[in-house]
Parts: structure tokens; sequence; C-alpha cells
């Protein structure tokens, strides 16, 4: 029987939640910086790395002893990250988070959250995770040299697409039909190549040519501008 924790891979809107890191160090900071370009972030360490003073305008920094207590920084709390180095610390910090039924980040072990490896090229957002680091790099790396920038064009034109779609396609599986045609035309995505109004114009041939469509959904240039 397999022991290991069945993790269900999420995306989580924090905005206006609060992330606090207990821990002033380099891992402390490399979660500061990971966790502030997504929501609120508190440290609370007695210490803090050059790298978090520089950053001192984007998070919160709290000076405090640790060891003479905790308790108080897991108010309004969302995740928290034990990050202090001292193992009997994280340990007590992290069964009063959970006690609390606070979300637990660790950063010696699988907890409630696990962050993984992200490759971020708006609006694609791909993570990944494996239980070796070496793999996960290593798939990452591959993923990032595949991922070309028609991707991101391509999710720009089927967002555009998608919204004409539902204004002329009334039943789902025929706007899926369509956008699976789209894809699947390898003009179109040579056309990404040269311009982007060109391979829109192309998409929207798919949408006319379907028999479903109104006779205004044809129109090629309906709807027609870039959307960045």
């Amino acid at each position: 029987m397999d022991s290991r924790k069945r993790l269900l891979p999420l995306l989580l809107d924090l905005e206006g939640r609060l992330v606090v890191i207990f821990g002033g160090g380099r891992v402390g900071e490399r979660k500061a910086r990971l966790f502030s370009d997504y929501g609120k972030v508190m440290v609370v360490s007695q210490e803090f790395t050059p790298g978090l003073m520089e950053m001192k305008n984007d998070l919160m920094l709290v000076q405090s002893n640790l060891s003479h207590g905790f308790e108080k920084y897991l108010e309004g709390a969302f995740i928290v990250v034990p990050a202090t180095g001292v193992f009997e610390l994280n340990r007590a910090i992290e069964l009063e988070a959970r006690a609390r039924g606070l979300l637990v980040n660790k950063v010696d072990g699988i907890g409630d959250v696990v962050v993984p490896s992200l490759i971020r090229k708006d609006p694609i957002t791909i993570a990944i995770s494996t239980e070796s680091p070496g793999l996960t790099k290593y798939i990452r790396l591959r993923l990032e040299k595949d991922l070309t920038e028609n991707f991101q064009q391509m999710a720009l034109l089927l967002s555009q697409i998608r919204q004409d779609l539902k204004e002329t396609v009334p039943m789902q599986r025929d706007r899926a039909r369509i956008i699976w045609k789209i894809l699947e035309d390898e003009e179109l995505w040579r056309l990404l190549d040269i311009s982007y109004e060109k391979a829109y114009m192309r998409a929207r041939s798919h949408v006319c040519h379907d028999e479903r469509d109104s006779l205004d959904a044809c129109d090629p240039s309906q709807g027609l501008h870039r959307r960045d």
C-alpha cells in the first residue's frame, strides 16, 4: 500500500490573504520572495537577512524573540511557514497553526501546502512537483524550452475567441469543438509567428464555417483587436 500523501494540485488566490513566515534567514527570505508576489507577507524574526531588509517596503518585518512566544502572530494568518532553523520551534509553530485550522508550508517536509516549481508565461502557469528535485528541475527546463511565445499568443487568442463564441454559439460542446479545430490548425500556429491579427482572422474563420453560427458571427473583422 502506498503510504505517500496524495496531494491535490490547486491554484490559490492569495490576494488579501496573510502569509506569516517565522524566521528571517535565507529560507525565510526565499519564501518571502515567493509569497509576496501573490499576497500579504509578514516575516517574524529576531534578525533579518539583507535581502529581506531590501524588501521591507513590500512586506511586513516584525522583530521578535520567538522563544518568548509566537502565538499572537498567528492571528489572521492563512498560510504559516515555520522557517526558524530550530526544529523544536518549527514543530511547535506547526502544531499551534494546525490546531487553529491554518495551512502550514513546511520547509523540512511535506505540509498542508507544497509549493511546486513554477513556469510563468502569462497567461500560462505550469506547476511541477516530483519527489526528486533534480527531476523537477529537468522537467521545468525542458518545458521552458518547448513553451515558445506562440503558446502565450495562442492563450490570448483563445481567450478572445471564447468570448466571441459565447455570444454566437449557445452549446458548450459546439464551442469546445471549434476551439479544438483552432488548436489543431497548423497554419494558424504559423501565422502567430507573423501576425496576431492574421491568426485571429483565421481563427474566426473556424467560427464562421460552423453551420450553427449566425450570419452576423461570420464577419471575420468583428471584435478584431489584440488584447494584451
